[in-house]
């Protein structure tokens, strides 16, 4: 049975933060998980309005405590399995390319390409060129184990619930190693595998490999 994958990242390769965070759910039941951020948007009393604009995407960035608290405790109780990779940057500022991207794309998802060898996954839409999105799949295919199916769409994380998700997870897994934000804790026992890596090291690994 195919696995629903959705990939999200918190923080920023360029800037001065020491941490990067990448994110990962997967599900065999996409469809169980649609209503999470909506629900916990009305119980938290967010007006979810009609409008002729399209209000703005509700994200980690964006959500209150409480809604952040309610997304994260639904998640630990839905179908699914969540790895999560960290990289600490060391005073660097990385590059942000496609292929920098894929590298820690591939860190992440080795995680458990073992287990699920065939995926839809859903990427959030970090790049907007045709040219540049190929070179992210490009090194994910690469890898991919040959037994396995690897389909791969870039995706704005607001028509996508599980990527939308992810996002959630990256920035509480973000939050927890840049100042100790307790939320990550809420997801305890739905996390499959978890890495803390220095860019040099998984860069190392992914692009040697990939010559």
């Amino acid at each position: 049975m195919i696995a629903f994958g959705g990939l999200a990242e918190a923080g920023s390769l360029t800037g001065q933060t020491a941490w990067f965070s990448m994110a990962l759910i997967v599900t065999k039941r996409p469809e169980t998980l649609r209503n999470i951020v909506p629900r916990a948007a009305l119980r938290s009393g967010k007006r979810l309005r009609r409008q002729r604009k399209r209000p703005p995407e509700l994200k980690w960035s964006n959500a209150s405590l409480r809604i952040r608290n309610a997304v994260l405790s639904s998640l630990a109780q839905a179908d699914v399995e969540i790895f999560v990779v960290t990289i600490r940057k060391e005073g660097r500022r990385i590059a942000d390319t496609p292929l920098n991207y894929a590298v820690i794309a591939c860190e992440l998802l080795h995680l458990c390409w073992d287990v699920y060898s065939d995926m839809a996954l859903a990427v959030d839409r970090h790049f907007t060129s045709p040219a540049q999105r190929a070179i992210v799949d490009t090194l994910l295919h690469r890898h991919w184990p040959e037994r396995g199916t690897l389909t791969i769409t870039h995706v704005d994380s607001q028509n996508n619930p599980l990527v939308q998700l992810a996002d959630f997870v990256a920035g509480s897994v973000y939050a927890w190693h840049k100042r100790g934000n307790e939320c990550y804790r809420l997801l305890k026992g739905k996390v499959g595998a978890e890495l803390v890596e220095s860019w040099v090291h998984v860069k190392r690994k992914w692009l040697e490999g990939a010559k």
